[in-house]
């Protein structure tokens, strides 16, 4: 008896393109003639997923979620906070207080932060674990712990800008454990502090690298 298997093929034609209702879809294909928008995301969207997929392949996919919540809501208390040391804490008092739906969205910052932190440590092992980073996708690993590093910095910086006693010391801490770094870890610290104690300059230090830095850094390596 003889047995025959066929060997798949990946097929040349393309996706049908997208329908929308007009004139949605006549501003869309006006659109993707000169951007081919189309082209980028049709295959996305298409693209057969494995029937062995679980909730732990789309910790990734929760992990960028988390992000882009945590850009919007920053943007929004970016609009009232002042990075000076007489009124970081009185702004955030503001938007908590007075400003329109300022504790929502200070609220959801916050633990945001906090659940994106946990998803990327829960993604982060569960790619190590089941060696998802080995060929092809060595790179994906290697931006992935990229964007790890990154969410920690932007956790810490962060941090700092409530501007209270927690953030003072914290900052002291972290100085204190990055000038242990061997052979560079006085200049490391004073990068950390933006001199060689926490100023007013080390405020502004760090709502740059948490506002403007570590965001458009993360953004570049998804």
């Amino acid at each position: 008896m003889s047995t025959t298997t066929e060997e798949y093929k990946p097929t040349d034609s393309k996706p049908a393109p997208l329908e929308l209702p007009e004139p949605l879809g006549a501003v869309y294909r006006w659109v993707d003639d000169r951007l081919g928008i189309d082209a980028v995301i049709r295959p996305i969207l298409v693209h057969p997923v494995p029937k062995s997929t679980n909730w732990l392949n789309v910790l990734g996919s929760a992990t960028l979620t988390a992000f882009i919540f945590q850009l919007v809501t920053g943007v929004f208390l970016a609009m009232s906070y002042v990075p000076a040391p007489n009124d970081a804490y009185k702004s955030l008092q503001y938007i908590v207080d007075t400003s329109l739906f300022g504790h929502f969205i200070r609220g959801l910052h916050y633990w945001g932060a906090s659940a994106m932190i946990l998803l990327i440590f829960a993604h982060t092992a569960r790619v190590f674990l089941t060696g998802s980073y080995k060929y092809p996708r060595e790179l994906n690993w290697v931006l992935g712990v990229g964007l790890l590093f990154c969410t920690i910095l932007m956790g810490f910086t962060g941090q700092l800008l409530v501007w209270n006693q927690d953030s003072y010391w914290a900052i002291v801490v972290g100085a204190e454990q990055a000038a242990r770094t061997p052979v560079i870890g006085t200049l490391v610290a004073q990068l950390l502090l933006a001199g060689q104690t926490v100023t007013a300059v080390t405020l502004t230090h760090f709502y740059v690298i948490h506002v403007f830095l570590v965001p458009g850094l993360m953004l570049g390596l998804i």
